[in-house]
């Protein structure tokens, strides 16, 4: 129970992730933003793969990378957040960051998925770590649980957008939006 209500709550919860999928979401709908929503499922399932299978060199330099892990995601986040008011180009259907690599990206530098890899695989070590066929499953079934997370957020942003059609709504809720990024980007600073 404890792996299990930790998993949830951490990955339900607002960070960069979640906070882009909504955003993407709400600005072209949830179709058009499954490229980006894969590309942040895989890079999920890399930094658990990689956070299982190396549990023990982690717990070992955990306080070495730290300090980088938290500042290059702190000047991400913000660089997301001050994002949501920069015009979005549209390439080739496809607008600004809504594409497979940018959400694999976006997972690839996120602190909070990072942090989340290495604590939760050396808290729960000895239920989701030791072997190989048991760090795959855990690292496939967490991404199952992140996808639901970011697809959560996506639909709510699509449906926010439907309704968020006025120009001043829209940007009431990137402000709402760049705020959470810049609380999370202040936490990880501050911790």
């Amino acid at each position: 129970m404890p792996f299990l209500s930790y998993a949830i709550v951490t990955t339900f919860t607002p960070g960069p992730n979640n906070i882009t999928a909504s955003a993407i979401g709400m600005r072209i709908g949830y179709r058009r933003s499954l490229p980006c929503l894969f590309g942040m499922v895989l890079g999920f399932f890399i930094l658990m793969f990689s956070s299982g299978l190396l549990t023990e060199f982690l717990i070992r330099t955990y306080s070495v990378i730290s300090p980088w892990v938290k500042w290059i995601g702190v000047a991400y986040m913000a660089f997301l957040a001050v994002s949501l008011f920069l015009p979005h180009k549209d390439h080739g259907g496809k607008k600004g960051e809504a594409t497979f690599l940018a959400g694999l990206l976006l997972q690839l530098a996120n602190p909070k998925v990072i942090l989340y890899g290495i604590t939760i695989y050396t808290s729960f070590s000895a239920l989701i770590a030791g072997s190989f066929p048991v760090v795959v499953l855990s690292a496939l079934c967490l991404s199952i649980l992140g996808f639901a997370s970011v697809t959560l957020w996506a639909i709510t942003g699509a449906s926010l957008g439907r309704i968020l059609q006025k120009s001043g709504a829209r940007i009431a809720f990137n402000v709402v939006m760049a705020l959470m990024l810049a609380w999370c980007a202040w936490s990880i600073a501050t911790h």
